[in-house]
């Protein structure tokens, strides 16, 4: 059971209001050079040239369409891009460096931060800004990518951002939060550890059971992410914000959500009725045990969730 709930953290992963025709259902696959790697992701255009949604994938190795090869086949990125094409609206997502079609042999997990996300999604912004000419630009990240758009968008002039699933609290406490959901005795292992990182850099023993968070080469990792606080980060932009959260999240819960608007007050919350981490609905009573909304990439994304990304990017 406490492999299932650490597998869990690694992982973490339409309704038409104008009557735009679809562009181009398969989009166009970009190459955008950063650091001399290139980071490969998916342009869906709209009529509209002007407005454009950059999508930030989750954490682990979930890609540009919000897939994993854990076992997740929900196809959340890609269903949410083909909503915005056909509201008239351009997307693009993309597989973050060392993912996917983003993964290169010349990376090395251990020198990677949560820096290196925060950077390329400032460069991935200039270059649909300046070289491609989209004028109106949104941010919007889902789960860790939450806090990446967050902390990026602080340094573009994107015209808004969008919480999808984000946490409001730093990512050592949402991991010790769902380790003691388990198994409190661990939980106070992973608190310990998360201590001991903070305080020396380092982490020189790890039980076996614990390893897929603090294995020595994403120890450098987790401590650049640990010391960023989403409801420190959000008090910093001054553009619109929209916060997105399900009830029937298993990952992050609804509270988190509310620490990020009583950071921001200005914000707008929508807390969704029976909306999963996948973005999708669960069965009656936040019925997700067999995990299908992780499994069925035809289920569709919820309605309310897509009608407000959509008025959010109207009206803003």
């Amino acid at each position: 059971m406490l492999k299932k709930i650490i597998l869990t953290i690694i992982i973490l992963c339409s309704i038409n209001f104008l009557m735009a025709q679809p562009v181009d259902t398969i989009g166009t696959n970009l190459d955008i050079t950063i650091k001399g790697l290139k980071i490969q992701g998916t342009l869906l255009p709209a009529i509209n040239k002007e407005k454009l949604v950059i999508i930030i994938a989750g954490s682990g190795p979930t890609d540009r369409n919000g897939n994993s090869p854990l076992g997740v086949t929900c196809n959340t990125y890609k269903l949410l891009a083909t909503a915005l094409q056909k509201n008239n609206i351009a997307s693009f997502r993309y597989d973050k460096r060392g993912i996917a079609a983003s993964s290169y042999n010349k990376i090395n997990e251990a020198d990677l931060s949560f820096e290196d996300y925060i950077n390329d999604a400032k460069e991935i912004f200039n270059y649909l800004k300046d070289t491609l000419g989209y004028k109106d630009i949104y941010i919007a990240g889902h789960s860790e990518g939450s806090l990446i758009g967050m902390v990026a968008a602080q340094h573009t002039d994107a015209k808004g951002y969008i919480s999808m699933a984000g946490a409001g609290r730093p990512i050592n406490l949402i991991i010790t939060e769902q380790v003691a959901a388990q198994s409190p005795v661990v939980a106070k292992q992973t608190d310990s550890l998360f201590s001991v990182l903070k305080e020396k850099g380092k982490i020189d023993s790890v039980p076996p059971y614990l390893l897929s968070i603090f294995r020595t080469s994403v120890q450098p990792y987790m401590l650049s992410w640990m010391k960023y606080n989403p409801a420190v980060e959000i008090k910093k932009l001054k553009i619109p914000v929209l916060i997105l959260q399900g009830t029937c999240d298993i990952q992050v819960k609804t509270a988190e959500s509310g620490y990020l608007y009583d950071a921001d007050t200005k914000a707008t919350l929508s807390v969704i009725e029976g909306m999963t981490h996948t973005l999708k609905n669960a069965r009656a009573d936040c019925d997700d045990k067999d995990m299908k909304t992780y499994h069925d990439p035809s289920l569709p994304l919820n309605e309310e969730l897509v009608s407000a990304i959509l008025n959010f990017v109207k009206d803003n």
